[in-house]
């Protein structure tokens, strides 16, 4: 009986999306309408799938069918081109619908047995980002660059208010928390993922908004009125801060929000202890670091890079010795902020090739003192193998970054590297460092 409904759900797959290529080449429907008719499709047939199947395998197994089918799509190139063009428009190549499929299948296998925390998501990212797609293509006049690609404020209000209408009619019908907790819940998801919705790229959204949507549902939904009004209180005041901070940054508009979205993540799994360093580095680099005439933005992929070249520490403090890893997650926001101030400074410097030595030991003068104020104010241990590798290991970072610059200076002397890919190299350096510590930590 499983295989013929697996079939019956196939073949409608199919004949829905054979439609949309005759849409599609009739040419009498936009693009974009046509993926997100497809979009709400899929997570209708999606939304099915516990009425329908029995086992989880069955669904599995279709999940699997369905990404071979429509990788094929993307691979054959000539033959299937009105297909292909279903899936992705001219100007916006993306991976969506694949990232789509897989969150079926991922909220599948984790939450099938419960209704609610398997529907939530599916309909928040089949309804808001469908929506705010559409508003945005057709009617928006606010448009701003993510450094993925463009997006607008009307998009993003949509989808704010999308979710924001679905968490509380949905928690109304089909949850039992009180009134406040469910305005304060429906406030805080459609805050969050709104904002995830706008730094994520290349159809990341597919992925990355149900799956924090059923996180966020396991960690907050039955949590006490107190609890939910410390977490709302916690991102207005980021959000205060983030305001008043904003002509003090050199962070693009979009990076600044995904810095609210950073440092909440933060505060929220690891308390104010593990936010001050994030903090301390988001509102002192601009102030306590070389200004730079005339310098671009610096764009939300280094914010991400950065965000998770030091987070990663705070995730693996769950399952690993909780005092070591923040001595790390220190150091790394202490050796970025000391080869930001080197990268600042070096933007003035027109001898690109030479090594200025007063300025090395300036930024690893600062980097260190970053660490010290944070670590005698945060920290709880006193682990004298770690420090000195601390010491080392900052003196060392900033020296392997200048060092990389300069070699690269005397190969292309007429070329120079973005900010962006700048920061790219700092954190590389910096997780590589911070393994070499935590290895140190181990011995």
């Amino acid at each position: 009986m499983e295989i013929v409904k697996m079939i019956f759900v196939l073949a409608a797959f199919i004949l829905f999306f054979l439609l949309l290529n005759k849409l599609e080449k009739s040419e009498k429907l936009n693009s974009e309408f046509i993926r997100k008719i497809l979009h709400i499709g899929s997570g209708i047939g999606g939304l099915s799938l516990p009425f329908i199947f029995e086992r989880k395998s069955s669904v599995v197994i279709l999940g699997i069918v369905f990404l071979v089918l429509l990788v094929s799509i993307r691979a054959m190139k000539h033959k299937v081109t009105g297909f292909k063009k279903v899936l992705e428009t001219k100007n916006r190549k993306t991976l969506g619908d694949i990232y789509f499929i897989m969150s079926i299948l991922g909220l599948w296998l984790v939450s099938s047995d419960n209704k609610v925390m398997y529907a939530l998501p599916l309909i928040i990212l089949m309804l808001s980002d469908a929506f705010a797609a559409l508003i945005g293509e057709f009617y928006s006049k606010y448009k701003f660059n993510t450094g993925f690609g463009t997006k607008s404020i009307e998009g993003s209000v949509t989808f704010f208010l999308t979710t924001y209408f679905i968490c509380i009619n949905f928690f109304l019908f089909f949850s039992d928390i009180g009134s406040i907790n469910i305005v304060l819940v429906s406030l805080l998801l459609s805050i969050l993922t709104m904002i995830l919705e706008v730094i994520s790229w290349n159809g990341l959204d597919n992925l990355f908004v149900p799956f924090f949507v059923y996180m966020f549902l396991r960690l907050n939904l039955y949590l006490t009125e107190k609890e939910l009004m410390y977490k709302f209180w916690v991102i207005v005041i980021l959000f205060v801060i983030i305001i008043l901070n904003r002509k003090k940054t050199t962070l693009t508009r979009t990076a600044q929000t995904a810095s609210l979205f950073f440092l909440y993540i933060i505060m929220i799994m690891g308390g104010i202890r593990w936010l001050i360093p994030p903090l301390t580095m988001y509102l002192g680099y601009y102030h306590f670091t070389p200004k730079v005439e005339g310098q671009i933005k610096d764009s939300l992929k280094g914010l991400l890079t950065i965000a998770f070249t030091t987070s990663i520490w705070l995730v693996l403090s769950i399952v690993m010795d909780k005092d070591k890893l923040f001595l790390i997650y220190i150091f790394s926001f202490s050796l970025h902020f000391g080869i930001i101030n080197l990268i600042r400074d070096n933007a003035g410097n027109v001898n690109r090739e030479a090594f200025r030595m007063n300025f090395l030991l300036g930024s690893i003068g600062k980097a260190l003192l970053f660490f010290v104020i944070n670590y005698i104010i945060l920290s709880e241990s006193l682990d004298l193998k770690m420090l000195v590798g601390i010491i080392v290991l900052i003196i060392g970072g900033i020296f392997i970054y200048e060092t990389v610059m300069k070699i690269y200076y005397i190969i292309e002397k007429e070329k120079e590297l973005s900010g962006e890919t700048k920061v790219f190299i700092t954190s590389g350096i910096v997780f590589c460092c911070s393994l070499l510590l935590l290895g140190i930590g181990m011995l």
